[in-house]
């Protein structure tokens, strides 16, 4: 049986008050996103994982599988507020490789 392959998804954070943001609040918020507008059963296939989040930079780098990409991007871009802040988390990049996307970071 072979491996899943894995796809990097590249996306910047657009947010007024940086502070109440972490790596867990919006990695619950991604996963209440796509609970929310996908199911249960679309979110045991993912294989959602936060690999890197720079919110001086505003940026993150997430790894999910390459089957559900598009579910993720989807998710990604429906989170309109968190904590009853304003957030824009805007997909830039897809590849499937970690180095491709951060060559694209720097």
């Amino acid at each position: 049986m072979k491996d899943e392959r894995q796809r990097y998804i590249l996306f910047k954070i657009l947010i007024d008050e940086n502070e109440f943001l972490n790596k867990k609040i919006l990695l619950n918020s991604i996963w209440h996103s796509i609970w929310k507008y996908f199911g249960m059963k679309e979110a045991n296939k993912i294989g959602l994982w936060l690999v890197e989040f720079n919110i001086s930079e505003g940026y993150g780098i997430i790894r999910c599988s390459h089957k559900t990409k598009e579910i993720v991007i989807s998710a990604l871009t429906m989170i309109s507020e968190i904590f009853e802040k304003r957030v824009i988390l805007s997909p830039i990049k897809t590849a499937g490789t970690i180095n491709k996307i951060r060559q694209f970071v720097i």
